[in-house]
């Protein structure tokens, strides 16, 4: 009895991981394969994304599965200590409202020398940090009430204009990529294999459309292998999930309505909010070799330049913030800024619709240049025009970031994530009807979960898991979310 599943990203570690503890607790004999065609993982939008998370901001096809999914990820934190692990905090939501004209430099130096100036009294005054003496002293209702809650104070905007629209009761933050780390450890040691660089070339069906076999194709030598006793497949790669389904299916009619959503960001410090985090240094590219059942492997590949390994410092502090910011002259995308509990600040919201960088399975390289000069980024691009584009986007997206945090930012990292989007805004969760997938049966999806995939994750893992152990799902709604 083996279960597939393609691609291994956030959604598809979830999956993995709730169907490994499901058949540990049932003592069911159940091999779990998940296999990626990257040659480093979490190099796409689950390495790469905000980790917001919230229980409540989604429309009702959603509305269950997320409220499941943001108690899973209360409680995974809990029992792994994912407070120190992959730095789960709850969080606090504004509504920003910019500044009515951008400050000098001058004007900029003279409220951080203040605000600095408050930091270090109250940390005299008091033995700890403002921020965390502002929320040690309220608990978490309060701080929802509090009419005098005020945005921090290492972002600057017209705080007349700016409100808080969520307390911790509903949100939360993470570092996906730790998170990810951390599920992938947990995978393989309940005995999950996980195959990378590898490709789900082709499946043999009987006459009854059953799953006979499988064939896994290893990226690096082109070796083929042959598994046997397949139950399900199940399809979470994401933004390839149609190419999946079209190297599989090529002659059926069925391909998923999921497109690519590019997410260009940065990961910042800030003279105002103390930065933990390792110092990313650039380092030589390791020759690429195929990683099975082992998380050697994991942090290495062609196309990253990896950061410096440390296990950085985490601070005291038990709430963040999430700010919306709304668009203005200054701006005319809305910026989304999120403090993480190494003290780094990540900023996205500039999106490109259909942005792919390559014409592969392969998922993308790492867009990220650790800090270097933005005319030293190396971009795969259609050609200048393109790469000229994209440059210009982490150039404006560095201008307003100006504007909000102070001109002394250091940028850490500039990064793209490409998230799985459909056109109605909801994940396709469930079994592909047979007649879509030339009478396939036992193949499945789990993905389009477009910008709320880490929010998401656990919980959609959770009802997968179900749905392949018990045919059905008992933890949450998705009867509008399944491929029909």
């Amino acid at each position: 009895m083996t279960t597939i599943i393609v691609g291994s990203g956030i959604v598809g570690l979830s999956t993995a991981f709730y169907l490994a503890k499901s058949s540990t607790a049932s003592s069911t004999s159940r091999r779990i394969i998940l296999i990626d065609t990257s040659r480093q993982l979490f190099t796409c939008a689950s390495g790469r994304a905000a980790g917001f998370l919230n229980r409540s901001w989604f429309d009702r096809p959603s509305a269950t599965l997320a409220e499941l999914s943001f108690l899973l990820h209360e409680e995974l934190a809990e029992i792994y200590d994912g407070k120190t692990r992959w730095g789960y905090r709850r969080s606090r939501a504004w509504t920003v409202g910019m500044q009515r004209r951008a400050q000098t430099e001058e004007e900029y130096r003279a409220v951080t020398e203040e605000r600095l100036r408050k930091q270090k009294a109250n940390a005299i005054d008091t033995g700890t940090s403002s921020f965390s003496r502002h929320h040690s002293q309220m608990n978490e209702e309060e701080q929802v009430l509090a009419e005098d809650a005020q945005p921090p104070d290492w972002i600057f905007c017209d705080r007349e204009k700016t409100f808080q629209i969520a307390g911790p009761g509903e949100c939360a933050q993470v570092n996906p990529r730790q998170l990810c780390e951390f599920l992938l450890e947990q995978c393989i040691a309940m005995g999950v294999e996980v195959l990378h660089p590898y490709h789900l070339s082709s499946l043999t069906v009987d006459e009854d459309g059953m799953i006979v076999t499988a064939v896994l194709r290893d990226l690096h030598s082109q070796l083929d292998r042959t598994v046997a006793n397949i139950s399900n497949v199940v399809v979470t790669a994401g933004a390839w999930t149609g190419r999946v389904f079209g190297s599989l299916f090529p002659d059926a009619e069925f391909v998923p309505a999921i497109s690519s959503l590019a997410g260009f960001s940065m990961t910042l410090e800030s003279p105002l909010l103390p930065y933990t985090g390792p110092r990313p240094v650039q380092s030589g590219i390791p020759t690429p070799t195929s990683t099975e059942s082992s998380i050697s492997g994991f942090n290495t590949g062609c196309f990253d330049m990896p950061e410096q390994v440390s296990q950085p410092e985490q601070d005291s502090n038990q709430i963040r913030d999430a700010l919306f910011v709304r668009s203005s002259g200054l701006a005319e995308w809305s910026p989304e800024i999120f403090s993480r509990s190494n003290g780094e600040i990540y900023i996205a919201g500039l999106n490109e619709q259909g942005f792919h960088p390559l014409g592969s399975m392969l998922p993308s390289p790492s867009f990220e240049d650790n800090g270097s000069l933005l005319d030293e980024i190396d971009l795969p691009s259609e050609g200048d025009e393109s790469k000229s584009r994209h440059v210009s986007n982490f150039s404006t997206m560095k201008s307003v970031a100006q504007g909000l945090l102070g001109p002394n930012i250091t940028v850490l990292r500039r990064s793209v994530c490409l998230r799985p989007v459909t056109p109605g805004g909801e994940p396709i969760i469930g079994e592909v009807p047979p007649e879509f997938v030339n009478g396939t049966k036992g193949v499945y999806i789990c993905a389009g979960h477009g910008p709320w995939g880490i929010s998401l994750s656990l919980g959609s893992g959770k009802v997968m898991a179900e749905l392949l152990t018990d045919g059905k799902v008992r933890s949450a709604d998705i009867s509008r979310l399944t491929v029909l």
